[in-house]
């Protein structure tokens, strides 16, 4: 049975979660399976994030923080993909020494390249400089130069790696908000 977003949205608010949590493991977490095991993941794995991803979902709506405009589908990927990279490179990877082909693949498939299209290019471009120099310098410098915490305060002068930490999942969540509030990304993520 499927639910619209404003469905799932009354029945999480009624209480009524073991109908929303079939409907979202069958409609979203093949998606999210898919993109874990094509990405150096297995069964298990693609379980555990896809878990942490509805949490986070649902903390979401329960604190009212949830943006009902964005798809319900798109946010649970999203976080889930992050979460995904967040882990990857934090154990996977330290786990297993890389060969330099295996990196230029990984630097080829990070967060944007599954959004970018020829036709789309421009919109990610447009959002990712709204993000403002800072952010978007602290996220190439994590994503793209694979930089640590204590790099990245000598590189842009954070006084802790605390702060470049919070300030890295301040400008995580303000790409992702923005890439929810722009449209070609919602019908992409649909």
């Amino acid at each position: 049975m499927g639910y619209s977003d404003k469905e799932v949205l009354e029945k999480i608010g009624k209480g009524q979660d073991d109908e929303v949590l079939k409907y979202l493991y069958a409609r979203v977490f093949p998606t999210v399976k898919q993109y874990i095991h094509s990405n150096s993941g297995d069964i298990e794995e693609a379980k555990d994030i896809f878990q942490d991803a509805i949490l986070i979902f649902y903390r979401h709506v329960k604190t009212k923080r949830f943006d009902d405009t964005h798809p319900i589908a798109g946010f649970i990927y999203s976080v889930s993909r992050n979460l995904w990279i967040n882990y990857y490179t934090r154990v996977k990877a330290k786990k297993t020494e890389l060969t330099h082909e295996q990196e230029e693949l990984e630097h080829d498939d990070n967060v944007l390249s599954e959004l970018i299209t020829q036709e789309r290019e421009q919109q990610v471009l447009q959002v990712f400089a709204e993000l403002g120099t800072r952010c978007k310098d602290l996220l190439i410098n994590t994503v793209f130069h694979k930089l640590s915490m204590k790099e990245i305060c000598d590189k842009m002068g954070f006084t802790t790696e605390n702060s470049a930490k919070t300030q890295h999942y301040k400008c995580k969540q303000r790409l992702i908000d923005l890439v929810g509030n722009n449209k070609t990304f919602k019908n992409l993520l649909q």
